[in-house]
């Protein structure tokens, strides 16, 4: 996909590292005729029942290209011997930023703080899991490293860039192909990170117990994953109409007994490793996750992320990304979808409830393996307008308020 130019402006999610995940998401320029048409597609849909809404509005499907249940030749080559993310259903320099303080004391510490030593992991499908190994690497890890299929390389490391460019020199795009590396890596890794942009995948078991496996990770002391908000507030018909109708990657609840086997497969493979521990933050609609206009904020995705999501003039994705850079965060499982606003939500590019921003998510994720109050926690991030992104002052903030 890296060689053909049409083909990523067609695919907001063209990579993963695991699989290949393909969506399309139509979003017309202005908000009123987003909103008008996504009320039509609606009303459509509630007359019809219908379960395939192609018609009412123009869009593909997630698509797993390659998953663990393919049974292809394809499948059967891959040589790093892992199984690959799944749909289920129900079953720039670098430079050390302030730390966060941390929020408890232990007398076996899971935090992993920045500094030349320490080593991050990451693993997933979509833009997330990139955004996760670039902030790692910016926020003064001594090793940010992200498995990389090779035909994917080209769009990760162009998404990972700087302006002018460059790859953090302490980021890594370990091939797919190269196990060696990778276990290697694993040896020396403290902490991993886990993240899946599509609503209908979860990291399969099998990845899982390979990457968390007690011999092959001595030095692991804290896995971090992203979830989804399950608590099914704020959803219902209209929030699955408008996944439907107007943005494919809306949450909308459908696969919450996968997210939830998920989440228990995640703590049961973390409590194998001893003194390590869990983290669970959960989002809703994903949206945005890159540098803003004119670069503003380097240490997200690159510009080129909304030449490739672009489906109009401009991408509704810039938009939200500049005027949404604000996060609220919430313990526990409580975050509420956008309920009877879903049509306006879906690819709203202001604040509305059910919303969770791609750098926010990827953020919390990050700072959290400095705090000891994150341990075995889990929480909700949310949107707030702004224009400008939470300084340190006001993360430590969110934090105590989430976590104490």
């Amino acid at each position: 996909i890296g060689s053909q130019r049409q083909k990523l402006k067609s695919m907001p999610m063209p990579f993963s590292t695991m699989t290949m995940t393909m969506t399309m998401t139509t979003a017309p320029l202005f908000p009123h005729r987003l909103a008008v048409k996504s009320i039509l597609g609606v009303v459509a849909l509630l007359l019809s029942h219908r379960t395939n809404t192609s018609d009412a509005f123009s869009f593909n499907r997630p698509t797993t290209i390659l998953s663990s249940r393919t049974s292809s030749s394809a499948a059967r080559q891959q040589p790093l011997r892992l199984p690959s993310t799944h749909p289920q259903r129900s079953t720039t320099s670098i430079r050390t930023l302030p730390r966060t303080t941390n929020l408890y004391s232990s007398s076996t510490s899971t935090t992993v703080q920045p500094n030349e030593s320490s080593t991050i992991g990451t693993v997933g499908s979509g833009y997330v899991p990139i955004l996760l190994s670039k902030l790692a690497a910016h926020r003064g890890h001594g090793k940010s490293w992200i498995i990389c299929p090779a035909s994917d390389a080209d769009v990760m490391r162009q998404l990972a860039s700087d302006a002018d460019g460059n790859v953090p020199p302490n980021l890594e795009l370990v091939p797919a192909s190269d196990s060696d590396r990778v276990e290697e890596l694993l040896s020396q890794t403290d902490a991993l990170l886990i993240a899946t942009d599509d609503v209908d995948s979860v990291l399969d078991p099998s990845i899982m117990n390979y990457l968390l496996d007690p011999p092959k990770v001595p030095n692991m002391k804290r896995i971090v994953a992203m979830s989804r908000n399950l608590n099914g507030a704020g959803m219902g018909l209209l929030v699955s109409a408008s996944r439907r109708a107007a943005n494919a990657q809306v949450w909308d609840n459908a696969n919450v007994d996968a997210y939830r086997e998920y989440e228990g497969n995640i703590q049961k493979a973390t409590r194998a490793l001893g003194d390590a521990a869990w983290t669970i933050v959960r989002a809703g609609t994903l949206k945005g996750g890159a540098c803003g206009e004119n670069g503003l904020y380097s240490q997200y995705l690159a510009e080129s992320y909304y030449e490739l999501t672009k489906n109009d003039i401009i991408t509704w994705q810039l938009l939200f990304d500049m005027n949404v850079r604000g996060v609220t965060l919430m313990k526990g499982d409580v975050m509420r979808g956008p309920g009877f606003k879903a049509v306006f939500a879906s690819t709203g590019t202001g604040y509305h409830e059910g919303d969770s921003g791609r750098c926010g998510v990827a953020e919390a994720m990050v700072r959290s393996l400095e705090l000891e109050g994150a341990r075995n926690k889990d929480f909700g991030v949310g949107t707030k307008e702004s224009r400008e992104v939470p300084s340190e002052e006001e993360w430590e903030e969110l934090f105590q308020g989430c976590l104490s």
